[in-house]
């Protein structure tokens, strides 16, 4: 029972990362910078769905890899753009 609350909890926090780049995403958008072909903004929208519906550790943990690429390259992005960003801690799989 406690692992289903650690994976629960670990899909929640995943989502709110992703949440969370995809708003600073947005305003960075709103105010005037090109995410050509809305590239970051859509596959953001991709691993938030994929994160709500993942039923195993290992998924899971295969869309935290893909998120820490996309944040790396979104806060490059950023960063381009004259704009920082933080890290955000992805939580891990429990050891078994």
């Amino acid at each position: 029972m406690a692992k289903d609350a650690q994976f629960v909890e670990a899909k929640e926090d995943v989502v709110e990362n992703l949440e969370a780049i995809q708003l600073s995403l947005s305003r960075c958008v709103d105010e005037g910078m090109v995410d050509l072909g809305d590239s970051y903004y859509n596959q953001l929208l991709a691993l938030i769905d994929d994160a709500r519906i993942v039923c195993t550790w290992d998924e899971l943990m295969e869309i935290v890899t893909l998120a820490k690429t996309l944040e790396v390259d979104v806060a490059g992005w950023l960063s381009f753009h004259g704009r920082t960003s933080i890290s955000l801690p992805w939580p891990r799989k429990p050891p078994m």
